[in-house]
């Protein structure tokens, strides 16, 4: 990015609009579109407590199904209105649930033949109007579908190899976009789902090339646009499908000449969280533009720290996957805590009262909203 940042940088210098909001937010004309930039050394340093009502519609705690089959390492959870798909760490297979926690199976299998992967499994999406789960390893040539009962159903080659790839699905067109290495001629590949064929690829721009495997490719699907952020660029994008582009959708400067690693990721149409590492999180507000560092509490559950990484904010949903001597932990400092009422207590004790140490992970699931609440900043 560190080209496409100063480009960026010089458009909002001559575009720059009038001041709104708190100063710390502009919108820039780009490409044909519109960016949003956040001022970092504009941000007021106070932290602002929310709720985590503010962010979900609702929020329900569901205790997965213990038994031997059923149990995993998380590292990535996705939720849709039907189930629950656990991506695990070092290479174990994909588990299955549905809404209620009933363990349904699991997905695939280790090895290197057809329908297994040998290899950390780096994206999925779960279609339930259709029944099929997609699943990417972290270097492929091909994405492997199942149904949802685990069985294997074919696979979609790709014309080239992988590299931790991230997927999105719209209107029967099954896009990848993955780390593209210098010589290769495509960074984004759509597929037709039902044929497998492609449809259209897009040629890597030069400020997104990588040498090494050493990057990361992040993305979120909270919103219809395809977003990714590339830890080579310091920019959140959107991928265009039908227009077979990338266009660039969020960034934040600083004017110091310090170079904190920052997380982009989008909430809704309104709402972008940025974390910067060692700093903290900001909330930027595109509706009132305005921008915050932000605490998140569980104010469903007592006002426990909610934690509002990228892991806990996707596919439309906050998802918080734990171990239930985790969350005692997390009850038993909330209750040490001087600014625990009453009110929080009791809900809290009886939250603790329901816990089983020996039984699988509880998972916190709340529908984010669409928009950003009233005030929210």
């Amino acid at each position: 990015m560190k080209t496409k940042i100063i480009f960026v940088v010089l458009i909002f210098a001559c575009l720059t609009v009038c001041a709104q909001g708190d100063g710390s937010v502009a919108e820039v004309n780009i490409k044909g579109g519109k960016m949003a930039v956040c001022s970092l050394n504009k941000v007021k340093s106070d932290v602002k407590t929310i709720p985590l009502s503010s962010l979900v519609e609702n929020l329900t705690l569901v205790q997965l199904e213990f038994n031997e089959d059923a149990l995993f390492k998380p590292w990535f959870t996705t939720v849709t209105d039907k189930y629950i798909g656990v991506r695990q760490q070092g290479g174990r297979p994909y588990k299955l649930f549905d809404r209620s926690g009933k363990f349904l199976c699991t997905v695939g299998s280790i090895g290197k033949g057809p329908g297994e992967y040998s290899i950390s499994l780096y994206d999925d999406i779960i279609d339930d109007e259709n029944g099929l789960i997609y699943l990417v390893g972290m270097a492929s040539d091909r994405i492997l579908v199942y149904n949802t009962s685990g069985k294997f159903v074919k696979d979609i080659v790709a014309p080239q190899s992988l590299h931790k790839p991230k997927l999105h699905l719209s209107d029967g067109i099954l896009t990848v976009m993955h780390m593209a290495f210098k010589g290769e001629n495509a960074i984004a590949i759509q597929f037709d789902v039902n044929t497998g064929k492609v449809i259209k690829k897009l040629a890597p721009p030069s400020y997104l090339l990588v040498g090494d495997y050493n990057g990361e490719i992040f993305n979120t699907r909270n919103t219809p646009a395809f977003d990714f952020g590339h830890t080579s660029s310091d920019t959140l994008y959107h991928y265009d499908v039908k227009a077979n582009k990338i266009m660039p959708a969020f960034a934040m400067t600083y004017s110091s000449s310090e170079k904190p690693f920052k997380q982009y990721y989008e909430l809704n149409k309104d709402l972008f969280f940025t974390n910067v590492f060692g700093k903290g999180l900001v909330a930027t507000d595109l509706k009132t533009k305005t921008s915050t560092y932000i605490k998140v509490v569980n104010d469903y559950y007592g006002n426990m720290n909610a934690p509002t990484y990228i892991v806990q904010l996707r596919n439309g949903y906050y998802v918080h996957n734990l171990e239930p001597g985790q969350l005692k932990e997390d009850i038993e400092k909330r209750l040490a805590e001087s600014s625990c009422t009453d009110k929080d207590k009791q809900t809290l004790k009886k939250l603790l009262s329901t816990l089983d140490e020996e039984a699988n992970n509880v998972v916190f699931i709340g529908k984010l909203r669409s928009d950003v609440k009233a005030k929210l900043l």
